[in-house]
């Protein structure tokens, strides 16, 4: 039988997380700026006290929102790696797959947290945390591409992690103000062609 404070912590959990689902989808409905408080609080089926009992502010929730998001993403990078993907099969998906159902709730969030950071200091400062977080992550991924020979040592793993990250981020921003994206294979193609060029000499040659 699980303890009491167990129980409360278990509890808590779920409560920020309902407040965060709930988060997420108004302010990519409604905007950063337009989202309230209270219809938050609403549409994850609480009272505006719970809000406040586990966040100072919207700013926080939604800094906590974009965090648990790009956290997640790099969970599923590395359980990817442990089921055997390759690490430049991987960098090449998170540039390619301008599909991907997540996209369409997760977009409009990102839009929002980076407009938000330029006016909200400690958005910005959340958000930029988790972003050198992703950045980290996907450096370490660089960088095993290259220990397996599939990426050329003389390829900077920091800049080529920040092309990925402007990548993605880039794409997040344009599905966020509804622009139609390219054609997928032509897309695609090109992404596989960038990441030959960035191959081992031992390989292209």
């Amino acid at each position: 039988m699980a303890e009491p404070d167990s129980l409360s912590r278990q509890c808590g959990a779920d409560i920020r997380d309902r407040l965060i689902e709930a988060a997420v989808h108004e302010f990519g409905e409604q905007g950063y700026d337009r989202a309230r408080v209270q219809d938050i609080a609403r549409r994850a089926g609480l009272s505006t006290g719970a809000i406040y009992g586990n966040f100072r502010n919207k700013a926080e929730l939604l800094a906590e929102a974009v965090d648990r998001g790009l956290a997640a993403a790099a969970r599923r990078l590395v359980e990817a790696l442990d089921r055997g993907a390759a690490p430049t099969d991987l960098l090449e998906m998170i540039t390619t797959d301008l599909s991907d159902p997540r996209r369409q709730t997760w977009a409009p969030l990102v839009s929002e947290a980076l407009a938000a950071a330029r006016r909200d200091d400690e958005v910005a400062r959340r958000v930029h945390a988790a972003l050198r977080r992703a950045e980290a992550k996907l450096t370490d991924l660089v960088e095993l591409a290259q220990q397996d020979g599939s990426l050329a040592p003389e390829v900077d793993s920091a800049a080529c992690a920040r092309l990925v990250l402007c990548v993605s981020l880039g794409g997040d921003v344009l599905t966020a103000s509804g622009l139609e994206g390219p054609d997928r294979k032509a897309w695609t193609a090109l992404v596989h062609r960038l990441f030959a060029r960035l191959a081992s000499a031992r390989s292209s040659g």
